[in-house]
């Protein structure tokens, strides 16, 4: 006999909810149809399995188990499997055609087990129900790809609009957390809402990437032993300061110098991504405010004066930095699971100088140097690649035109006291409107001799994020400015970390 429970009724955390566990998780419980008899839509002997706590059967395009107009006696919304506590239940939601369960006639609902047969009205299409054990028994065997593939099937096929796939992504990629480096927006409060009761198991990722734990504690080792000459070189301030006056190494930066580097210095903005899932299907996403739109970030990027348009890498793929001091950018993570496991991620770009010149571009035009980046594999087989701040941590593609004076030799020499100038947009300061771009001033002393463990060390260093990609100026003997660094990184807030102009030679 049927036990009394709630009445089905379809809801999104039933389909889209349910179907985000079975993606981003492993542990989740799921069944098999066994189609019995073809169909437009389905093979005699198709196996498919069910990700979601909720389908519909009929000939309606919403239902997710679908027969075509020649079933006649199918109703477009004939029934429904859906999840009740640890079981599944049938729900006959037809008035006018029959369905049975073991050549029995359900009336309302009844509860599956395995082995069961499913029956649309007399004569009708048959399906076999069945639990899967053993190792099979979680979504966990089956891959990623397929499951995101089911997941686009029968999460979303109830809500056929464009709009929905691109709200189903978001709930994808937008779980919050918020690396420095990046200026990001506010999120979607009906989709936090959803995701929420999703974040212990998309934080399990982080779990299951032990290496990536094992390269932050690497990185913490080499900011703590930088740290330490930091510490050495407070101790040392007042003689640096002396050495500084010695060299007539000014502070004042000539405003003529400046002004004349304006014009090449560009407030970059994310404009959205286009992103190609591993099974060829495609979607475009906007960034911005407001609903069915991906939070961005900003950044700094500049001319040279060979032509070529400069960023950090970070800038123009967040998505392989999304780890900052043991804490996990979900949105940057997920879109790196997409990007490294057969799928693409092409972030869209304007940039704007103080002369007015707009520039748009994609990250795929960028060169970059992807010699340290670090491969990582969760249990399912799902493949993460972490890339690195240091030295590699640089972006650039050949834009044409006039651009700043460089110095390749200067980057990679210069002495400890000496004071660098650098110009970009803090915290999107600067960037008011697209008519009024005016990059704000900022410093920093040069540390230790040299390049440290490949970058340009920097302390007593007065610029924010929003910098990132910006250009660091040495001022020559003539007073003029010329680029020896990208900004890349802050430890604390007095540390900076400037990849030298002499990496991208």
């Amino acid at each position: 006999m049927a036990q009394e429970t709630q009445r089905y009724k379809r809801t999104l955390n039933g389909s889209i909810g349910a179907g985000m566990k079975s993606v981003m998780g492993s542990s989740k419980k799921y069944y098999i149809l066994e189609h019995k008899v073809s169909s437009k839509y389905h093979q005699a002997g198709e196996f498919q399995e069910i990700i979601v706590d909720q389908i519909e059967i009929g000939r309606s395009s919403k239902c997710q188990i679908r027969y075509d107009e020649s079933f006649s006696t199918v109703s477009r919304r004939h029934a429904a499997i859906v999840k009740d506590g640890e079981n599944w239940k049938f729900v006959q939601l037809s008035s006018t055609n029959s369905t049975f369960l073991n050549e029995h006639k359900v009336k309302d609902e009844w509860y599956l087990q395995n082995g069961d047969e499913i029956q649309l009205s007399v004569n009708d299409p048959k399906l076999g129900f069945i639990i899967p054990t053993g190792k099979r028994a979680t979504v966990g065997s089956i891959g990623l790809t397929r499951r995101m593939s089911l997941f686009r099937q029968q999460a979303l096929r109830p809500y056929k609009t464009a709009i929905a796939t691109l709200a189903c992504l978001i709930v994808l990629l937008s779980c919050g957390g918020g690396y420095k480096l990046y200026d990001l927006h506010q999120q979607n409060a009906h989709l936090a809402e959803v995701t929420e009761k999703q974040s212990q198991e998309i934080i399990a990722v982080n779990a299951r990437n032990a290496e990536l734990a094992k390269e932050i504690t690497e990185k913490g080792e080499t900011i703590n032993e930088m740290g330490k000459q930091i510490d050495e070189l407070k101790k040392r301030k007042p003689q640096i300061i002396k050495e500084v006056i010695n060299k007539n190494v000014s502070g004042n930066v000539d405003n003529a110098a400046i002004n004349k580097c304006l014009p090449y210095i560009f407030y970059i903005q994310t404009l959205g991504f286009e992103i190609t899932f591993p099974d060829g299907k495609k979607t475009t996403i906007e960034c911005g405010r407001g609903e069915n739109k991906l939070p961005g970030w900003s950044g700094t990027g500049f001319l040279l004066s060979d032509g070529r348009f400069v960023t950090a890498r970070h800038v123009s793929e967040g998505w392989y930095f999304f780890v900052s001091g043991g804490n996990v950018n979900k949105t940057l993570l997920n879109l790196n699971a997409i990007a490294n496991n057969g799928g693409k991620v092409v972030a869209h770009f304007i940039a704007i100088s103080s002369s007015g010149t707009k520039m748009t571009f994609t990250s795929d035009q960028f060169q970059c140097n992807r010699s340290h980046d670090r491969e990582n594999h969760a249990e399912d087989g799902t493949k993460v690649v972490m890339a690195s701040l240091d030295n590699t941590d640089y972006a650039y593609f050949n834009a044409k035109g006039a651009g700043l004076s460089f110095n390749f030799s200067k980057s990679n020499s210069l002495e400890r006291g000496t004071i660098l100038t650098v110009l970009g947009f803090p915290l999107g300061l600067g960037a008011n409107s697209p008519t009024d771009i005016n990059p704000i001033y900022g410093s920093g002393i040069v540390a230790a001799n040299g390049l440290q463990n490949g970058v340009i060390l920097t302390t007593d260093t007065n610029y924010e994020q929003g910098n990132s990609g910006g250009p660091v100026f040495y001022t020559n003997e003539k007073g003029e400015l010329e680029v020896v660094g990208i900004v890349s990184a802050g430890a604390g807030r007095n540390t900076g970390f400037i990849v030298p102009i002499s990496a991208i030679r």
